[in-house]
């Protein structure tokens, strides 16, 4: 098969470009019958001269989102789905032509399709229930018949709005639950002096109703309190009282406390409620016994308590604490009347266990980091209640074949420098990892069960893995940890890892390694046999679950350290100071000893249903000291690739302007630092369908602490050292496109990288973006970014 040049398929990807755009512009108004137009888009404006409450925008607003149908979605001008519509269309009810018209494409929204009295009628009374009881609200349409295209405008007069003047509660003092309602006044949301809301009295009941419900009103509800409005009083006030109706059963204004609570911890849909198996267990009635789950585990997440008052805080707290537990499928909570005292309710607490064991392989596309892509296998193992505690223990097998796909350079080899047979480098890995985690707190010490929803983790961790790089080395890792994560609320988590241990040999080195080795200390001393053992420490909060929301943030800061419990023991017991001839050792191979910080921050700016503005501010340095002169490899920092500056290869820039000789472009290097600073700014757009695009800038670089010198007192690396007064004159910029195939849970990721700046060319000739020729050879050619979910 001959292949396409690079520049043929870029011009062809063009062309096809340029084709939909002119669809897109040109043929909106193909499908649009004689009589009709296409409702390109309307306006709603709010006059009122006498309105003092200065609501016009808010009102205008509230008063568009009304408006049905809505104009075909339009991106810069374009509307894409209804030009693919229009290029698709057919009479047909199979084909691919009707599959991509129905499915990626959207008819044209007509004039006529547009009920403007009913719009109207509608915003009216949306004006009504914001206070605004005389209102007017009219429409014009103005048609452009040789185009075929129309636009609606809608008008609302309105005036000074009606005003709450008093409030009052009709109440009855006799009852509790008057009293009740009476001491929550002060808390109310309705205010004098501020114009009538509809809204807000809605919200007022449902506020009244959640305070009732935290006293045990549990049959009580919102629809039993009742708004009356008094506008008679003139001078466009008015005056609101409510009351509870006279309707409402005694059980909805009576106060509730629990009596029994049965606890079916192993239930199923249609099984009997018999109490004859019932295990007594801290006044609790545990059905049918603690063959599945031991109680002692499960009422950690109990927070319904015997003879305590009926709350909704701890039914709900309840229902997400066991909700947590890997062990059950769902959770559900009833209440009865006790039958012996009308004033009492019993709970049942029903839970519906979820699949035990599972057993799951899947083949993926390995694509990592470090540039190495490839093949791999993943199975793996779960039990969701190994000790009847809804433990969850897995084990995780992987198995990967992988190849250097990319570097710096990904043409040929630079003039008079030999390509090397080893430029595609081979590598497998095989690991295994297994976790068991318990859903409460282990510790030596008496704490209390933490009244949060999030179930508390204490995780174990152990595991092993091999990688093989053909013709240079063999690496076996060992890895321990015992930590706990808990969310003390919804926006924040905290994960501590007090003890992390890892263990990295260096095995079977090839000579050719041994003399990259040899001439590079720095890499050499990254490459030693060496334990790690310390603390990883991580805080991370986001309220990206909050809806609604036009501005969203997600920070993440996690504190690494290695080796000075260890030194402080050794340093007790009368162990020389270390030195970079006769370090400290555990078990004959030196420990590291580091502190790492680093800080992953992201604001998401939501501007429509779909589109967003994200920008990602990543920093982190790494310090050796004591018994180390360099970061262990591992955690050192790199960049580029598909989640960092993609319009370079990961791990192809830095540190600092240090140039790669180009002798070693196209063999084994690895370009790693102490610091990093990276931030990305990328806008989300619709295109159609579960199609979106993406429009980016990346910037970003690494590195190095300490001047790393050779025997001749040179820098091994020029340029790799961090000088404030440089550093950003040193950042590698990229700009770019991307597609996204956003299939709700999986998403396929396309970004096509454009470097704009290089950091390792001479001052003055970094800035690359005019010697941009559309291919994807050379030095400064696009990168390909493919790659599975958003980059942040």
């Amino acid at each position: 098969m001959q292949e396409i040049h690079p520049r043929l398929r870029l011009k062809k990807a063009c062309h096809l470009l340029l084709v939909c755009l002119l669809l897109a512009g040109c043929s909106v108004t193909k499908t649009v019958p004689e009589d009709d137009a296409l409702f390109t888009g309307f306006d709603v404006k709010v006059e009122g001269e006498n309105d003092s409450s200065n609501r016009s925008a808010e009102l205008e607003t509230e008063l568009s989102a009304t408006v049905r149908p809505e104009p075909n979605a339009s991106i810069l001008g374009l509307r894409p789905k209804l030009a693919i519509y229009n290029a698709f269309y057919t009479e047909k009810e199979k084909g691919i032509s009707h599959w991509i018209m129905t499915k990626l494409g959207e008819p044209p929204v007509l004039i006529s399709q547009v009920d403007t009295g009913s719009v109207s009628q509608i915003m009216s009374n949306r004006l009504h229930n914001r206070g605004y009881f005389n209102n007017t609200v009219g429409s014009t349409t103005a048609v452009d018949k040789k185009k075929k295209k129309g636009t609606i405008s809608w008008t609302a007069q309105v005036g000074e709005p009606y005003r709450i003047r008093n409030i009052k509660y009709t109440l009855d003092d006799s009852l509790q639950v008057h009293q009740d309602i009476e001491r929550t006044q002060q808390e109310s949301l309705l205010k004098a002096g501020e114009p009538y809301d509809l809204s807000i009295m809605t919200d007022e009941r449902i506020r009244i109703d959640g305070v009732l419900k935290n006293k045990g009103y549990y049959y009580f509800s919102p629809d039993l309190l009742i708004f009356s409005v008094d506008t008679t009083v003139g001078n466009r006030q008015a005056d609101v009282l409510m009351r509870i109706k006279s309707a409402a059963s005694s059980q909805a204004l009576r106060p509730y406390k629990l009596d029994d609570i049965y606890i079916l911890a192993n239930y199923s849909l249609g099984d009997s409620l018999a109490v004859r198996d019932t295990v007594s267990f801290q006044n609790y009635h545990y059905i049918p016994n603690e063959e599945y789950m031991k109680a002692r585990h499960l009422l950690d997440g109990v927070f319904l308590v015997q003879d305590s008052i009926y709350t909704r805080e701890n039914h709900l707290l309840t229902i997400k604490r066991l909700s947590g537990l890997s062990a059950y499928k769902f959770v559900n909570i009833d209440y009865e009347p006790d039958t012996a005292n009308t004033d009492k309710l019993d709970a049942f607490v029903f839970l519906t266990p979820a699949l035990k064991k599972s057993l799951r392989a899947e083949a993926q596309m390995v694509s990592k980091s470090n540039n190495f892509a490839g093949p791999g296998l993943n199975v793996s193992f779960r039990n969701r209640n190994t000790f009847r505690g809804s433990e969850v223990l897995r084990v995780e097998f992987t198995g990967s074949f992988e190849s250097q796909v990319g570097g710096r350079g990904t043409g040929s080899a630079p003039e008079g420098v030999e390509q090397p047979e080893k430029s595609n480098i081979p590598s497998y890995e095989l690991g295994v990892q297994t976790s068991l985690s318990f859903p409460r707190i282990l510790s030596p010490f008496n704490l209390r069960n933490l009244r949060t929803e999030f179930v508390p983790q204490t995780r174990i961790g152990l595991g092993f893995n091999f990688l093989s790089r053909s013709g240079f080395y063999q690496l076996n890792s060992y890895n321990a940890t015992y930590g706990y994560t808990w969310r003390p609320k919804e926006t924040l988590t905290f994960d501590a890892t007090p003890i992390n241990l890892q263990y990295v040999r260096l095995t079977n080195p090839t000579d050719e390694f041994n003399e990259r080795l040899a001439r590079n200390p720095y890499l050499q001393r990254s490459f030693e046999n060496q334990f790690i053992i310390g603390g990883i420490y991580q805080m991370t909060y986001t309220n990206q679950m909050l809806k609604d929301r036009t501005s969203n943030i997600f920070d993440r800061i996690t504190l690494d350290m290695s080796g000075n419990v260890v030194s402080g023991f050794q340093s007790l017991t009368g162990k020389p100071k270390p030195t970079e001839e006769e370090p400290r050792v555990l078990y004959r191979d030196r420990y590291a000893q580091y502190v790492l910080l680093d800080n992953d921050f992201r604001h998401y700016l939501n501007m429509g249903k779909e589109s967003q503005l994200v920008w990602r501010l990543v920093t982190g340095v790494g310090y050796s000291y004591g018994n180390s002169s360099t970061m262990p490899y591992v955690k050192q920092f790199s960049i580029g690739g598909p989640n960092s500056v993609r319009a370079f290869r990961a791990r192809s820039i830095g540190p600092g302007t240090y140039n790669l000789p180009d002798e070693q472009v196209f063999s084994f290097f690895d370009q790693v630092g102490d610091i990093r600073l990276e931030t990305n700014l990328e806008y989300r757009f619709p295109i159609a369908g579960f199609f979106k695009g993406a429009v980016f800038a990346d910037a970003g670089n690494i590195w190095n602490l300490r001047e790393d010198l050779n025997e001749d007192g040179e820098p091994e690396k020029p340029g790799a050292q961090f000088e404030a007064k440089d550093f950003l004159s040193e950042l590698a910029v990229g700009t770019g496109v991307g597609l996204r195939i956003d299939i709700e849970f999986f998403v396929i990721r396309l970004d096509l990288g454009i470097p704009v700046r290089v950091p390792y060319l001479p001052k003055g000739d970094r800035f690359v973006l005019n010697e941009f020729n559309g291919s994807f050879s050379g030095d400064y050619g696009m990168v390909l970014n493919i790659a599975i979910g958003y980059p942040f």
